[in-house]
């Protein structure tokens, strides 16, 4: 099935190509229709003016505000629908055919001239919401290339035997300002045409109602000759200006460039019409004379609804860079605090999964974290049964109740808590258990216990066994000869470490148990003294053998003997035996080897300690980095907007430097918490969510990551953090250690198997200092590695370079292997 799958995707995959393409396609001939028609309307206006124009020239000319327009918004490809727009409005103007083509080309070429200059010279923003954008668009779209289209157009009209107005000066001169007013008057309004529908607040469409109203009333009043009116407004031409302001001011670029359009859309037409302030002297001098009124007015409105919205801008970033920071700083306590509860858990997880007692984590909600492969055989239940499950919900609300909750308060109070009871198990039965629960400091104060049950059945089942005896012996007074002898029978024979002595100490029986745990042959011991046989035996254990001689009995719950083969710890009971006249002939010894539980106590204290060790180091290492990295930045950066806003005349040259400062810093604080936990692995897969955590660690540390991937499978979320926590400690080394900016990084699939190297040819380390060293990062590797059944190479040596290989393996084993521990 899998085979049939990959050869259908081919013909899948062709075919949403083939759709998207289909898309695209219907995308590109809608925007090239739209431009096409939006040029021949500006063209057919421009040209209605006709008594104010000569020949093919006037002095607004708006089509070319809409090519300029049309290159910024859809790119280059937009010059097919604007040479043929302009060729069929030149067409039937009266010029040649060969005059109309060459129009077409003019302002074509000039277009798409201004578009290159705006983007690569003046950096430009279409949004406008930048002075700086204004201005390039008036400098350089506007009145820069229109100087394009003027000179080739007044060239092709020269060529082709076409003569505008009163000579080739003035020609030239009407021709660039014409152009130049329509980028001034059309492209801000193109540009911001959805500011126009983004006022949904009553009050505020009110007012630009009023605004707009009381403008054009005002246009007519001073550019309309109205006959009722004796006296002429001209003198009150820039009476329209405070209503710009009032646009720049309230509603920002896009309804300034409304208004201005209005303006110019009222005085051009009044002005052909014979009235006004630009109708009463000659056609070139009232055509010079209206660009210029446009061209200040443009200017000023669309220069101070720049410096307006570019404050407002800065405020709304400065708002929002506070707000980020404020939401970071959240994101990495969270993350921290995430990462610090998985790590602690993978690591628990990884002292106690081959323990041979039961053990498990409980959190203060009563809630199981971890819980070991012998916890899970015993209860015969699955990981997901148990882990993340509360306690009365797995062992029973009784028993919780009564038993184990007020144990384990006790735990959380800061007490080692120890007590023994009898548990009932599916698989086994009935077992008597030792039950120890160990605090787990976190980082704010215990959050958890670590508990372990040590199985005691057999030496309790013995200690019961030899009180019945006894029992019975005491009642049976014509057996008391054979007490001695059934006394050593039951020693010989029962399931438990287990020595019987003579007042001399001289070893009388011994079980099997015995043997084992304290590995001796039992018939060569027999007969010898018990401290010839341990010649190493501390005089605290002889004080207890005479204190046991005198009738005593002594118990050990824990007891550390350093011996020269090793430390070991038991758990033992001294009891004497009595001859039949009531006398004390020797002692029992029973003992029980806990070195293993005691070795796993210590573990998980040891790891404990060294988790929180751990955590303090990467808690510096984040305070380092916000405070002597972000927050310094951040402190020099209000620094110097308060310098600003001091002399505000330098935000138009400053203001760009700083947001593109700020920019780096959430860059840097983003990258801080994307590697204390990176979402992305959940959202966009592991492989991208790998990829894109080495793209943006190569941007932050100036380095180059040549990363290969062959992944066809999806990953599960565990083996993709594990090969992630590989991956960037692996990289956190190369970085701190071995001197190179190159690192080659490559992670594919074969046979059922993931794999990961990453190499690099640097200094290099001998790989068995690096492993007694104190650090966590080269055992932390192995162990992420091996929790998910993967294995681990690491290959370096000392200026040689350091290559780290990890497979992990994908198949159902792997799932199943997940599933039972």
């Amino acid at each position: 099935m899998a085979s049939t799958s990959s050869l259908q995707s081919k013909p899948t995959r062709a075919l949403q190509n083939q759709a998207l393409q289909r898309h695209i396609g219907g995308r590109y001939l809608l925007q090239l229709s739209l431009v096409f028609v939006a040029y021949l309307v500006a063209g057919k206006l421009g040209q209605a003016t006709t008594n104010i124009r000569s020949s093919n020239l006037g002095p607004v000319w708006p089509a070319y505000g809409v090519a300029l327009a049309a290159i910024l918004i859809c790119g280059y490809r937009a010059w097919l629908a604007v040479a043929a727009a302009a060729f069929l409005v030149a067409f039937f103007s009266p010029v040649s055919h060969a005059g109309a083509l060459g129009q077409a080309a003019a302002t074509t070429l000039a277009a798409m001239a201004g578009a290159f200059l705006l983007y690569r010279i003046a950096n430009f923003d279409r949004s406008l919401c930048r002075l700086s954008d204004a201005l390039s668009l008036i400098v350089v779209g506007g009145f820069g290339s229109a100087i394009v289209s003027a000179s080739l157009g007044v060239f092709v009209l020269y060529a082709t035997h076409v003569h505008a107005y009163s000579g080739l000066g003035v020609e030239w001169l009407i021709y660039w300002l014409g152009d130049a007013t329509g980028v001034l008057l059309v492209t801000p309004l193109a540009l911001r045409f959805s500011d126009l529908s983004k006022f949904s607040d009553r009050h505020r469409i009110t007012e630009l109602t009023v605004l707009l109203v009381f403008l054009a009333v005002t246009c007519f009043l001073v550019f309309s000759d109205l006959p009722w009116m004796s006296v002429k407004m001209h003198v009150m031409t820039f009476a329209v200006l405070p209503f710009i302001i009032w646009a720049a001011i309230r509603f920002g670029l896009g309804v300034t460039a409304l208004s201005i359009v209005i303006v110019a859309s009222i005085a051009t037409v009044e002005t052909a019409l014979g009235s006004g302030p630009f109708a009463s002297n000659t056609t070139v001098i009232n055509a010079v004379l209206l660009d210029v009124f446009f061209a200040v007015l443009s200017v000023t409105g669309l220069s101070l609804a720049a410096v307006i919205g570019e404050r407002e801008h800065m405020e709304r970033e400065r708002e929002e860079v506070v707000s980020r920071q404020a939401a970071m700083e959240e994101r990495l306590r969270a993350a921290d605090m995430m990462r610090e509860s998985e790590e602690k858990l993978r690591e628990y997880e990884k002292a106690v999964e081959g323990a041979e007692d039961m053990i498990g984590v409980i959190d203060r909600e009563y809630r199981y974290l971890v819980a070991n492969r012998r916890y899970l055989k015993m209860r015969n239940l699955a990981r997901e049964q148990v882990v993340g499950r509360l306690v009365p919900e797995v062992l029973g609300k009784d028993v919780f109740e009564t038993v184990i909750k007020p144990k384990l308060d006790e735990c959380f109070a800061g007490k080692v808590v120890r007590y023994e009871r009898r548990f009932s198990y599916p698989a086994v039965g009935e077992r008597d258990l030792l039950l120890s629960y160990f605090p787990i400091e976190g980082p704010n104060g215990i959050d958890r216990a670590a508990c372990i049950l040590h199985d005691i059945t057999d030496r309790k089942r013995a200690e019961e066994a030899l009180a019945e005896m006894n029992r019975t012996l005491e009642a049976q007074g014509s057996l008391l000869r054979s007490r001695q002898e059934l006394l050593r029978v039951f020693v010989k024979n029962v399931p438990a470490a287990v020595a019987m002595f003579d007042r001399e100490m001289r070893y009388l029986e011994v079980s099997d148990r015995w043997c084992t745990t304290y590995p001796a042959d039992g018939s060569q011991i027999l007969g010898r003294s018990h401290y010839d046989v341990f010649p190493d035996l501390p005089d605290r254990y002889k004080e207890i053998h005479r204190r046991g001689l005198a009738g005593e009995t002594i118990r050990a719950d824990e007891d550390r003997w350093n011996r020269k083969v090793g430390t070991t710890w038991s758990r033992w009971e001294v009891r004497p035996w009595k001859t039949p006249d009531g006398a004390v002939g020797g002692i029992l010894i029973f003992a029980e080897d806990i070195t293993h539980r005691k070795q796993m106590e210590e573990a998980l204290s040891d790891m404990s300690r060294k988790l929180i060790e751990s955590q303090e180091q990467e808690r510096a290492r984040i305070a380092r980095e916000l405070h002597d990295d972000i927050n310094q930045r951040l402190a020099l950066l209000a620094i110097e907007i308060a310098q600003l806003r001091e002399n505000p005349s330098e935000v138009e040259n400053r203001g760009k430097e700083l947001q593109d400062r700020i920019g780096d810093i959430s860059h840097d604080v983003e990258g801080l918490a994307h590697d204390l936990h990176s979402s992305k692995l959940k959202y966009l897969g592991v492989v991208a969510g790998i990829k894109g955590w080495c793209r943006e660690f190569a941007e932050r540390q100036k380095m180059e990551i040549d990363f290969k991937s062959d992944v066809i499978s999806v990953l599960p979320q565990e083996v993709g953090l594990s090969l992630l926590r590989v991956l960037q400690e692996a990289l956190h080394n190369a970085i701190k250690y071995s001197g190179v900016r190159s690192i080659y990084v490559e992670l594919w699939e074969h046979s059922g198997e993931v794999h990961l190297i990453v190499s690099d040819l640097g200094r290099g380390f001998d790989l068995e200092t690096a492993l007694q060293g104190k650090g966590l990062g080269l055992t932390s590797m192995r162990e992420r590695v091996r929790l998910v059944n993967g294995t681990i190479s690491i290959e370096s040596k000392p200026m040689g370079g350091t290559t780290i290989r990890v497979c992990v393996p994908l198949g159902s084993e792997h799932g199943s292997e997940r599933a039972a521990g």
